[in-house]
């Protein structure tokens, strides 16, 4: 890891974007989805980043059992979901929204906050939290 990655792990994020730009490099340049989760604690300061599931170039499951597991062993607060649209285009599918809140619903029984679902292409990203004005 280098300093200026040391560095993100000591500012709280406050901002979808900054959130996006936080995993954007994780997730640039791939053929395929894959979902991560960002762990935080309660000041909203980054604790570690995860991969949670390899998918294929249109999908990828969103494995709720292993999100919340995660996220307990990490004693963290709250999270926020990530994975990639390699077709470029970041609006959520049908399944991506019913998924955010299957989570959601997960996330609330263990008292952990899901901030938002942020979905990235390599050129943009699309914010569950921005667009249902839920904001952190």
């Amino acid at each position: 890891m280098n300093k200026q990655a040391n560095n993100d792990y000591l500012t709280p994020i406050k901002a979808s974007a900054q959130a996006a730009g936080f995993l954007r490099e994780d997730l640039r340049a791939l053929d395929h989805e894959e979902s991560w989760i960002l762990l935080l604690n309660s000041a909203n300061l980054p604790l570690a980043k995860k991969m949670i599931t390899v998918g294929t170039i249109k999908s990828t499951q969103i494995d709720h059992r292993r999100i919340i597991k995660e996220a307990l062993l990490t004693n963290a607060s709250a999270i926020i979901l990530f994975h990639n649209h390699p077709s470029g285009t970041p609006a959520p599918s049908v399944a991506d929204i019913n998924e955010t809140n299957k989570l959601r619903k997960a996330c609330d029984i263990f008292d952990i906050s899901l901030l938002d679902h942020i979905i990235l292409t390599d050129e943009s990203f699309y914010s569950f939290a921005e667009e249902s004005q839920n904001k952190f």
